[in-house]
């Protein structure tokens, strides 16, 4: 249902997008973040896991179609802890869809949402593959017409295997237009 939901979601704001162009339009973007992955559900309430917050970094390429749309393609890795547990879990994921500029001229509020593809690691156990969501809400604080700041908040949800692994995730991020 999370997924439907999700995917409805990136038809809809691809249906609304305006397609007046702007410098951006068709250019490629890079960005990189780091921040605190927060998780909750299975990963907190079951004994065996019991993890707490950890670091997040994470890399994004983004292709901007339209003067308020990109779409994003990025790779996250969320380190959990567990002060007192065997071993800490790893998820790492691959997640794709859209990014839609809500407005502002200096600071540029948005919204994302996509698909997200997942596993989990603990020690040298790695799970299966599971699908999932993400989405998240940010500001592009530009710096300069090529340069952004992006502190963001981002959540993201999983099944692999018999785990569902659903976190939050605090960040700062630095994105760069990289021209056409």
């Amino acid at each position: 249902m999370k997924t439907s939901t999700s995917i409805a979601t990136m038809l809809l704001l691809g249906l609304s997008i305006a397609s007046a162009p702007t410098e951006l339009e068709g250019q490629f973007s890079i960005e990189g973040r780091a921040g605190s992955a927060i998780p909750s559900g299975e990963l907190t309430d079951d004994p065996g896991l019991n993890q707490t917050a950890g670091l997040s970094l994470a890399f994004a390429g983004m292709y901007t179609f339209s003067n308020r749309a990109s779409a994003y393609v990025d790779v996250a890795r969320q380190s959990f802890n567990c002060d007192g547990c065997a071993t800490d879990v790893d998820a790492l994921g691959f997640s794709g869809g859209v990014k839609y500029i809500l407005g502002g001229d200096q600071a540029k509020p948005w919204v994302r949402g996509g698909l997200l593809v997942q596993r989990l690691s603990a020690g040298d156990a790695n799970s299966d593959w599971g699908f999932g969501a993400d989405a998240g809400v940010g500001i592009d604080w530009l710096l300069n017409p090529s340069v952004a700041l992006v502190p963001a908040v981002r959540f993201g949800t999983s099944s692999p295997e018999d785990t569902s692994v659903t976190y939050a995730v605090i960040d700062l991020g630095l994105h760069i237009h990289t021209g056409s």
